[in-house]
Order: structure tokens, then C-alpha cells, then sequence
């Protein structure tokens, strides 16, 4: 426990780290009131804006929250009326407010694509007859109206916050091994009682603590400020209810898809998803800083290989076959991490040999399944992205064991990034 306590005060008492936390908890915080000082609400010709609005808007929704129904809907537009200003400085109507909004989008005739190309509602629809209607009656879900804006900020606040993160995790644990390498301690730490044994365990032990830390804080940051500013009700309405602002419900497979799935279940997904993503930026990071020299050659090879699948899948959409590499590429790496097994033996051809299988052997496997199976998305880049949710729901039908399979894989790629930096670092 003391070696832990240790190497968790070395890393957190970096003034590298503490200047990176503060500016990462600056920029969070600026990016969630962004959210807060651009939301407008009209409500009987009065003009609300930043928080004032947001307090408006959730006053004026707790007198129709619950199950929506039609004499709701008639109710709020005879109280509020359909939004009708437009501007070509905005692009939305100027004298709206969360419920004409809401109204007009899910159950009127009236729309605004642009504000050249917009419809004033004249009327509403039953909403038996509407796209969130019908979604309702096949999924048997309840349609509810309450205020959710807030799920929407807390997820677009937590997948920056978690980018922003893992640059603080990499920056804060490439040192952890790389430093003692780069001043030539390690040797001298090796003669110790304890260094080649409690010593790395404790190195490890602190960096996860970090990662896992740097998760908890975002996470609780974020919903704090959520809770205080929007609320947390919405939980139970739909998906695109919240994440698409009614503007989009899929019919397909009879409307059981993402599109009509509980805010609550998305939410779980995405917060395991992000954890899965921290932990393995963690112990990617602590890899490659038991694998390098120095802690700048550490930083550059963690960012190489997020970014490298990263450029291969944006390449992919003009040329097909890079998806097959990008989807491949994520098994080079336990592959590469895997050779620090092979015993130290003096024929070069063998040692050759057995490094040579255990990075092609995955990507062999990786080829065959290269069509039923989602490897890059078990990397830390697209766990923390919020816009998987819909991809992997729609593989979830096609192959029921997708989901498990991949936060099964994630959580075994961290794994081996751990016990590889163990092996690495004693070994080297």
C-alpha cells in the first residue's frame, strides 16, 4: 500500500498533470454553459435566454408532463400557440419554446428546414396518425412529454469530456515507466527488495487508479451540473425523443430499434462504454510507456495508435477497402504487445518465427470475421462516441451477440495491455 500511495502521489503531483486537470476542468465547464447561455424560449411574447430560458421552459412543461395525449397537445398549442418568426441569422423559429417546439415537430403540419424553407403549423395531428404515435402503440411503450433536454447536454458534455480525458490520461501515464527508462533508474530500482515486483504492480495499480479517477470526475461533474441546471427527468421517453429533438423515429423492424429505445437504457450503454474506453486509454498509455524510452516517444506512439484506425476509417468512405484494414488494425497492437512473451533464445530464425505468429495469428482470425464482427469499435476512440449507440443496436439485431461480444473484447484488450507493461517492463 505504500509503494501504491507512492506512485499515485508521482503521478498526480506532476505539475504537467495538475495544469492539464485544471485547464481539461476549465474547458468542460465552459463547454457545458455554452449549452446553457444559447437556449432561447418565448413564452406569451416574452423573451427568456440563457438560464432564465431553461428555468421557463421547465416550468411551462411540469403542468403537461406525464403520458402524452391529444387533448395535451391541443391544450398547448391553444396556450402557446405554433412558433411562427423566422430570421436568416437563425435557424429555428425565434418565438419558440420547449412545447410549441415539441408540438410542432412530432404533431402539426409545420416545419422549418431552413429559413428560406419553413411551414408555420396550422394544425395538429392525432397522434395515433404520427411517427411517434405509431412507435408507441408497436413497442407498447408509454409516449411521455417531460423536460429531457438535459440527457442531451450530459451526453454531448460527457463523450468531449472523455476525449478531453484521455489526453489527460496519456499525458499523466506515459511518464509512469518511460521516465525511469530515460534517466536509467530502472536498473538501480530493479536491485531493490521490492522493485521488480510490488514496485510494478504498484506503478500499475496507480496508473488504473488515475484513468478510473479521471472517468469519475467527468462523470460526476457532469451530472451535476445537469442536475442543477436541466434536471434529470426524460429518462423514459425515447431515444430520438431526446437525442434527435423529434425530428426522427425509424420505422424499421416495426420501430423496434435504437430510435425508440428508453433515454435510460442509452444512458447505461453509453456510461459502461466510456468507462470501457478510459480504462483501456489507461492501459494502452501504460503499455507503450514500459515499451518506450522516453515519456515523449511514449505520447507519440499512444497517439499513433488511436489516430492511425482513426484516419484509415475516415479514408474508408472513399476507398472500401481501407475498413478492412481499420478493422484489422486493432488486433496489431495486442499482437505487437503479445511478442514480449517470447522467451529470449539465441536462434534468430525462431525468435523471428514466434514474434511473427503472434501478430499475425490475430489478424489472420480478424480477416476471417472482418464481416461479422466490429473490432475498431472496441478501441477507446469510438467507445466514448455517442453516435455508435444507433450502429451497434442496428449489428445487435443482425447478430444478437454483438453487443457482449465487443465489450467483452474491449474489456480483454485492456487485459492484455496490462499484464503486457508488467512483462514488459521486468523483462526489458
Amino acid at each position: 500500500m505504500r509503494l501504491y500511495r507512492m506512485e499515485l502521489y508521482k503521478i498526480c503531483s506532476k505539475k504537467l498533470f495538475v495544469f492539464s486537470a485544471l485547464a481539461s476542468f476549465a474547458i468542460l465547464l465552459l463547454f457545458f454553459w455554452s449549452h446553457v447561455i444559447d437556449r432561447e424560449s418565448t413564452i406569451n411574447g416574452v423573451k427568456y435566454t440563457g438560464y432564465q430560458a431553461v428555468q421557463m421552459d421547465r416550468e411551462i412543461t411540469v403542468e403537461f408532463q406525464g403520458e402524452l395525449t391529444d387533448q395535451k397537445v391541443t391544450q398547448i398549442v391553444e396556450k402557446y400557440g405554433f412558433p411562427n418568426g423566422v430570421s436568416e441569422d437563425h435557424n429555428v423559429f425565434l418565438d419558440r419554446n420547449y412545447l410549441n417546439d415539441f408540438v410542432m415537430h412530432g404533431f402539426s403540419d409545420g416545419y422549418f428546414h431552413d429559413w428560406e424553407d419553413y411551414h408555420v403549423g396550422t394544425c395538429t395531428y392525432p397522434i395515433a396518425d404520427t411517427d411517434l404515435g405509431k412507435a408507441s402503440a408497436a413497442t407498447g411503450k408509454t409516449l411521455l412529454l417531460e423536460y429531457s433536454y438535459g440527457w442531451l447536454v450530459f451526453t454531448e458534455v460527457l463523450q468531449t469530456g472523455c476525449v478531453i480525458g484521455m489526453a489527460l490520461i496519456v499525458l499523466a501515464l506515459s511518464p509512469v515507466f518511460s521516465d525511469e527508462s530515460y534517466i536509467n533508474m530502472r536498473q538501480i530500482l530493479f536491485t531493490t527488495k521490492e522493485g521488480k515486483t510490488k514496485d510494478v504492480i504498484a506503478k500499475i495499480a496507480a496508473g488504473m487508479t488515475v484513468a478510473i479517477g479521471v472517468y469519475a470526475v467527468i462523470v460526476l461533474l457532469d451530472f451535476v451540473l445537469v442536475w442543477g441546471v436541466f434536471g434529470l427527468e426524460g429518462l423514459n421517453c425515447f431515444y430520438s425523443q431526446v437525442m434527435e429533438e423529434w425530428k426522427w423515429i425509424s420505422d424499421w423492424n416495426d420501430y423496434h430499434n435504437a430510435s425508440t429505445d428508453y433515454m435510460g437504457e442509452f444512458i447505461s450503454y453509453f456510461l459502461f462504454t466510456c468507462f470501457l474506453g478510459m480504462t483501456e486509454t489507461g492501459a494502452i498509455s501504460l503499455y507503450f510507456s514500459a515499451h518506450c524510452k522516453s515519456s515523449f516517444q511514449s505520447v507519440i506512439a499512444t497517439a499513433m495508435s488511436f489516430l492511425v484506425p482513426l484516419l484509415l476509417f475516415m479514408l474508408s468512405s472513399v476507398k472500401g477497402g481501407l475498413f478492412v484494414i481499420c478493422n484489422m488494425f486493432v488486433l496489431i497492437l495486442p499482437g505487437i504487445a503479445i511478442m514480449c512473451f517470447v522467451p529470449a533464445i539465441t536462434n534468430k530464425i525462431y525468435s523471428f518465427t514466434a514474434k511473427s505468429v503472434c501478430c499475425a495469428f490475430p489478424v489472420v482470425v480478424g480477416y476471417f470475421l472482418r464481416g461479422k464482427f466490429l473490432f475498431y469499435v472496441a478501441l477507446p476512440v469510438w467507445l466514448v462516441m455517442r453516435d455508435m449507440y444507433s450502429d451497434m443496436r442496428l449489428w445487435g439485431t443482425l447478430y444478437p451477440w454483438m453487443q457482449a461480444a465487443v465489450f467483452g473484447f474491449a474489456a480483454a484488450l485492456s487485459v492484455i495491455f496490462i499484464v503486457c507493461s508488467w512483462k514488459k517492463y521486468r523483462c526489458s
